[in-house]
């Protein structure tokens, strides 16, 4: 099974998702969104609103435990960041996307994404690092 997590990124993460052969894929998006492909929802917040993203994280964990996901594969901001950490709490294999970055600096959620994240992934080369994978040209 496949999880993915939307944080306002919805284009780039499908075609990632095409790229990985599973049997199932689960999206995850912001009730604000309302993607008719999500599976669950969760409330959009942003970084700043940490507090706001504390009180989602009992509803990320509770899905990340009815999915029971392989894999989680997110992208995006805060709420893409909290479906991947509820997924590292919960010991499943996380990759972050970090596709808001750009060519100087990761994104402030791809900088805490490294933190716990199995592997990181950009899509400029300059900020390929030992922790960081090139993504290449996929976004």
């Amino acid at each position: 099974m496949f999880a993915a997590s939307f944080g306002g990124h919805w284009a780039q993460l499908k075609r990632l998702a095409e790229l990985i052969e599973c049997d199932e894929r689960l999206f995850v998006s912001t009730a604000k969104e309302q993607n008719r492909s999500a599976n669950f929802y969760l409330d959009d917040f942003n970084v700043r609103e940490l507090w706001r993203g504390a009180r989602q994280l009992p509803r990320a964990m509770s899905i990340v435990r009815k999915s029971r996901p392989d894999l989680i594969v997110s992208t995006g901001a805060a709420p893409g960041l909290l479906i991947l950490f509820a997924g590292f709490l919960m010991r499943r294999k996380t990759i972050w996307v970090d596709s808001i970055a750009n060519s100087r600096r990761l994104s402030l959620s791809g900088r805490a994404a490294c933190l716990f994240a199995t592997q990181v992934l950009t899509q400029w080369p300059e900020l390929a690092t030992s922790r960081v994978r090139y993504l290449g040209s996929l976004l």
